[in-house]
């Protein structure tokens, strides 16, 4: 019989003697033989025994034969071109396993830096703070240090507008925002609670608007509301509030009494070329008959026009009236304000169009 010659390279890497597939080095599974798996914890790696960097068996094996600590510094300096921006390394030690910091120093050599400014060797760890053993204003060390060597009270005090500070009736600390101590102090406090009950109850009581108490307690309209529900109840808050809100529509209305319609009456009026249109007030009516006789149109053209704030609107004047080429706006004598005014200059200063005031 003819013996089959076998190359070398043809059987397994692993020593078993078996005949591998052309193009392969060992045959399937045989290239774990004798290699630890991860769960069984005999070996520190599956292929190495210990750190080829620093021999080390104690730290986890991270890559490439190298610990935890050994990889991180490996990988450091593979992938990073500069330590820094502007350095290669630390200005002081010159290590670059530690990050930059600032000023070319790592974090360690930075604080001490910092330390050093302060006259101090290290941080004072165990003292009042790092860098200060009690506060620089009061000297005080029983209320904890907030920042720059001073207590919470010293440092609150830098922070506030010493022209704005309001003590406080019933406890007479002093406060910047004597509503919010207020409220806070409310929750848990009878007699702030009792104080803030009696001064809400003179504004529930009275027919003022939300705008015009939000002007005098200097707060928002939404927290006056808040605070008069859990003093007074929703309910209680929400008729108060809808009472004077009708007294004071119907008070700007030009004739008559319907808190739905601000602008007055609604009127139906014949136009002629319009048919039958709907006005908002009995004085557009009243402006509509002096026009009989020529051709005009009710609220035909709308013109956008930039706010004081700078947004885009649209306001549309009431009439426009054919023969004169000109657009006329009806308010009543109390209804003039300079919103009205500066929407009726804007359009006319950068428009070709003409805009007047009719005061009835």
């Amino acid at each position: 019989m003819e013996e089959r010659i076998v190359n070398v390279k043809e059987l397994c890497k692993c020593g078993c003697g078996g005949i591998v597939q052309y193009g392969n080095e060992y045959i399937h599974g045989h290239n774990r033989r004798g290699l630890v798996s991860y769960t069984s914890g005999t070996k520190w790696s599956m292929v190495y025994n210990k750190c080829v960097k620093c021999g080390a068996v104690d730290r986890p094996h991270a890559g490439k034969g190298m610990c935890t600590y050994c990889y991180k510094k490996f990988f450091y300096k593979k992938d990073k071109v500069k330590w820094s921006k502007k350095y290669d390394s630390c200005i002081m030690c010159r290590r670059v396993d530690r990050p930059h910091k600032a000023k070319g120093l790592c974090n360690t050599c930075y604080v001490n830096e910092l330390n050093r400014k302060k006259g101090k060797q290290k941080r004072n760890l165990h003292g009042w703070s790092w860098y200060y053993d009690e506060c620089q204003e009061c000297g005080t060390t029983q209320k904890p240090h907030a920042g720059k060597g001073l207590c919470v009270d010293c440092y609150a005090l830098t922070k506030r507008n010493s022209e704005n500070i309001v003590t406080c009736p019933v406890c007479g600390i002093k406060v910047n925002r004597l509503n919010q101590h207020l409220v806070m102090k409310a929750k848990k406090c009878n007699k702030h609670f009792k104080y803030q009950h009696d001064r809400l109850k003179m504004y529930f009581e009275s027919d003022l608007s939300l705008s015009s108490i939000s002007e005098e307690l200097e707060m928002d309209k939404h927290a006056i509301t808040r605070q008069f529900i859990t003093y007074f109840g929703k309910t209680a808050t929400y008729h108060r509030n809808e009472v004077v809100r009708r007294c004071n529509i119907s008070e700007k209305a030009v004739i008559n009494k319907n808190y739905k319609n601000m602008y007055g009456t609604l009127v139906k009026y014949t136009s002629p070329n319009q048919g039958i249109i709907v006005m908002r007030s009995k004085i557009e009516s009243e402006f509509a008959a002096t026009l009989e006789g020529k051709n005009w149109w009710y609220e035909r053209d709308s013109f956008p026009y930039i706010d004081n704030n700078g947004k885009r609107r649209t306001y549309t004047p009431d009439f426009y009236i054919e023969e004169d080429d000109l657009y006329v706006e009806v308010k009543g004598n109390n209804l003039v304000d300079d919103v009205v005014m500066y929407k009726i200059n804007w359009i006319n200063k950068n428009t070709d169009k003409r805009i007047e005031l009719k005061v009835l």
